[in-house]
């Protein structure tokens, strides 16, 4: 028992004076000297309850703080029932003794109360007390109010009582300031922390008390001041576990970046990194989605010679399963296995997952078999992985046998299913689910309807998202930072900017757009549906962006054409110490294509390996095919396809097919189609561009043979469309579906727009009509064009001129088009803003932002 290694001496030694005793007191019993000793802690409820019988007050206050911390130290949690009974007989008659004899307000006396009251779980009540013997100048009070607040993790009143402290004089020891430092970390609250550090260094603390330094950077640390932390553990020659905090604070707030160069200057200069620093540092990379780095970190844990241990391979086997690294994973199960490092469920828990997550089930099912101990997470990881894999049958099967197990399937367990479900398009069998474990009594949580509308997001099902996310309220289930990312996924995805703003002021109310996820999110939704300037204004309104908000912003910036400010931006994160990834140059890439600076475009992919350290993925060589075939190098750009290691990727030929399009060159194209025929048969829209390449050419046999081939696929071709939203209202125009009730309207409108603008000199381009008809119908037909239709309705139906007008449209916009949102946005003095498969087009002023490359 826990209780009998309390050793005799720390029972308060008999007073040898009967005048030192209460009034009425008996001596202390002697203890036992034959046989064998009775348990500590009998001893020490026998002591008190001895001392106390009898006793109606006490002359001498230390006597009344032993017998406190006595029955305080009773109410310890590895103490048994009979203990804590006692303890918790005698606290109140302690407590009426303090208060009888007048002592509840001695400061000693009071502080060992307060311990007591705490211990009882009377929290309001120790609180109460010390505010009431605190109301002097007795430091002990003061510092001891503090630190107890600090203790139960009551920040903001801790830091205030500590500043009442100061108004009124009373000097604070160096525990109360590090407590209030470590309040003042926690609760955010820099200034008040730069205020008490001040106090401190000035009362000698900093240098004297030794959990003061700790706490300090500590406090820094938490307030997201790394520089700041530094020095002090720096400056004060701080040990390992004050530099293991800091690195872990960083590693919690998502500063993964802090923590790695953190570790690296305790390697260089501090005290050596121990197995729990890498692990810390390790940790931070695997939650925050650093995962490449995680190798980094494993390495140099090696180079020290020190060995992985379970916490070290679980950090490293989640990053390696983010990644979908199963040769590195199956590496370090064969180190695992080479260095006889000792199996528990948390390992082989990890293990599971990360086969399962990779796609290698039956790697996963041979260790799950070969497990001795296995936990619920254990099997929710396998279940979960059946279920991603669309292996439903066998995700059931194993739910089976965890009832047989006498394992009952938990939330976690139904929600793997659900999660599977939804991913693989199978909305309805998920929602059936969700109403099944309602009718056994289980409650679905967040994570379930979260699944449910990150699933239709995943698919495109973007409608479905908002549905679920109407229920999920109904069900009075609050959404979280997760949840809200996905609904602005999806608001991006339709491009639907009041949806967008609506889910801003949800997050706003909720204080999640302090979140990380969320803005990068907001970043993102802004950007896609057309408000570059909102986007530019949370980006900058972020103290310090990290990789992932500098890629949404920049990407952003390519979509809109903004090209120099891409570039400036790319600068600028480079010399913040932020190292670029394969997505940052695809953003980069992209917006080099939408200005046509090719020569800037070969030296930021030149440079990606060379001076950045990025290998080059199938993405980046498509931009560079696609900027160079933009370009009108057709020739340079088929040569670096057949030099890439990605000449089978079927994007390299799409994006040379679209070049081939735009440049009008037939042999090229035909070379690329025919590879892409092979690579993509189903793909419609490769058949489709041949086909309006072979028209406008007259070569109307070879079109009528392509679709022909389509029909005998059974590949339908993608109908055009243009939509607007008009208040709450989505007006779409369809080239083959049904026409607008106000069609009507809107044709009279736009035949008096063009003869206006036919003034201005505007010529109609009738060049991607591939019909064989007349020129005046050619012209004609240019006027039903989607786009034309929902710009002349937006001009119809919106009332303010300081209102841009938003058009979607989901194939490339023709050179007609283009031409006429130029003059409208000049003769009707409106801002358009026109979003087409490729990008971007804000007409303002009679020009596009474009520069007419796109």
């Amino acid at each position: 028992m826990a209780a009998q290694a309390i050793s005799l001496s720390l029972l308060p030694t008999p007073p040898t004076h009967h005048h030192a005793l209460p009034h009425h007191a008996k001596p202390l019993p002697p203890p036992l000297q034959h046989g064998r000793s009775p348990p500590s802690h009998l001893l020490k409820v026998s002591s008190l309850s001895e001392a106390l019988r009898g006793v109606d007050s006490f002359r001498d206050g230390r006597l009344l703080v032993s017998l406190l911390r006595q029955c305080a130290e009773l109410l310890h949690g590895d103490q048994d029932a009979e203990c804590i009974s006692a303890a918790r007989r005698f606290a109140p008659q302690l407590h009426s003794l303090a208060v009888r004899a007048g002592r509840a307000r001695d400061p000693h006396v009071a502080c060992a109360l307060v311990d007591l009251l705490a211990r009882l779980g009377r929290g309001a009540s120790s609180r109460r007390l010390l505010e009431e013997a605190s109301d002097g100048k007795d430091a002990v009070l003061w510092n001891k109010h503090v630190a107890m607040l600090a203790e139960a993790e009551e920040w903001r009143e801790a830091i205030a009582v500590f500043a009442e402290m100061q108004a009124r004089g009373v000097p604070a020891d160096g525990y109360a300031c590090a407590r209030a430092l470590h309040a003042c970390g926690r609760a955010g609250a820099l200034r008040e922390g730069k205020a008490v550090h001040a106090h401190a260094a000035k009362a000698g603390h900093v240098a004297a008390h030794p959990l003061v330094p700790g706490f300090l950077a500590g406090m820094y640390a938490e307030n997201a001041d790394v520089a700041a932390a530094t020095r002090v553990l720096e400056t004060m020659d701080a040990a390992a576990v004050a530099w293991n905090a800091v690195l872990a604070c960083c590693a919690r707030l998502g500063l993964v970046d802090d923590a790695l160069e953190l570790a690296e200057r305790m390697a260089r200069s501090g005290p050596e990194p121990s197995l729990a620093t890498w692990n810390t540092v390790l940790s931070g990379c695997s939650r925050h989605g650093r995962d490449r780095e995680a190798f980094g970190v494993v390495r140099s844990m090696l180079e020290q010679e020190l060995l992985p241990d379970s916490s070290t391979m679980s950090s490293l086997l989640k990053s390696l399963a983010n990644l979908g690294q199963i040769a590195h994973g199956m590496e370090a199960h064969c180190f695992f296995l080479r260095h006889w490092l000792e199996p528990d469920v948390y390992t082989g828990t990890a293990f599971v997952d990360m086969y399962a997550k990779c796609g290698r089930l039956d790697y996963a099912q041979k260790v799950f078999d070969a497990l001795e101990l296995r936990n619920m997470t254990t099997w929710n990881s396998l279940v979960a992985g059946y279920a991603n894999a669309g292996q439903f049958d066998s995700a059931l099967k194993l739910v089976e046998e965890m009832k047989m197990n006498r394992l009952d399937p938990d939330i976690t367990t139904w929600n793997g299913l659900i999660t599977g479900y939804s991913m693989n398009g199978r909305s309805s069998q998920a929602v059936l689910l969700l109403r099944q474990i309602k009718a056994i009594g289980l409650t679905p949580n967040v994570v379930s309807w979260t699944s449910l509308i990150s699933g239709s997001c995943h698919n495109g099902d973007y409608e479905d998202s908002f549905y679920f996310f109407y229920e999920m309220q109904k069900d009075d289930v609050q959404p979280s930072v997760v949840t809200m990312s996905v609904l602005l996924r999806a608001c991006a995805g339709l491009a639907l900017l009041k949806k967008g703003k609506e889910m801003h002021c949800f997050a706003l109310r909720r204080a999640y757009d302090h979140d990380m996820v969320v803005r990068t999110a907001l970043i993102d939704m802004y950007s896609k549906a057309g408000s570059l300037t909102s986007a530019k204004r949370i980006f900058e309104s972020i103290q310090k962006n990290n990789l992932v908000s500098c890629n949404a912003m920049l990407t952003g910036l390519a979509v809109h054409g903004q090209c120099r400010e891409a570039i400036a931006l790319f600068h600028d994160m480079c010399n913040s110490g932020l190292k670029p990834d394969s997505i940052t140059f695809t953003a980069l890439l992209t917006a080099c294509r939408s200005m046509e600076l090719i020569t800037e475009g070969w030296e930021y992919f030149d440079s990606m390996e060379s001076r950045y350290g990025v290998t080059p993925t199938v993405e980046n060589y498509a931009c560079m095919v696609d900027l160079l075939s933009r370009c009108g190098y057709l020739d340079e750009a088929m040569d670096f396809i057949n030099k890439s290691p990605f000449k089978s990727a079927a994007s390299l030929w799409g994006a040379l097919l679209t070049g081939c399009t735009v440049h009008g060159n037939l042999a090229l194209a035909e070379v690329a189609a025919r590879i892409l025929f092979k690579l993509e048969p189903y793909n419609s829209a490769n058949y489709l561009q041949m086909v309006s390449l072979y028209e406008h050419e007259q070569m109307f046999d070879e079109a009528e043979s392509l679709k022909y081939a389509m029909k005998a696929r059974t590949l339908n071709s993608r109908p055009g469309w243009s939509w607007i939203q008009i208040e709450q209202s989505i007006h779409v125009f369809e080239v083959e579906g049904k026409p607008h009730p106000d069609t009507a309207e809107i044709y009279e409108e736009l035949i008096r727009l063009v003869f206006q603008i036919r003034k201005a000199g505007y010529v109609p381009d009738t060049s991607c009509i591939v019909y064989n008809v007349p020129e005046e119908e050619k012209e004609k037909l240019l006027l039903s064009h989607t786009e034309k239709l929902a710009i002349t309705y937006g001009l119809i139906h919106s009332d303010s001129s300081r209102v841009p007008i938003r058009v979607i449209k989901n194939t490339r916009m023709c050179n007609d088009c283009h031409e006429v949102a130029k003059h409208i946005s000049a003769i009707c003095d409106r801002q358009i803003i026109l979003r087409d498969a490729d990008r971007f087009h804000h007409f303002t002023g009679g020009k596009c932002s474009c520069n007419d490359c796109w």
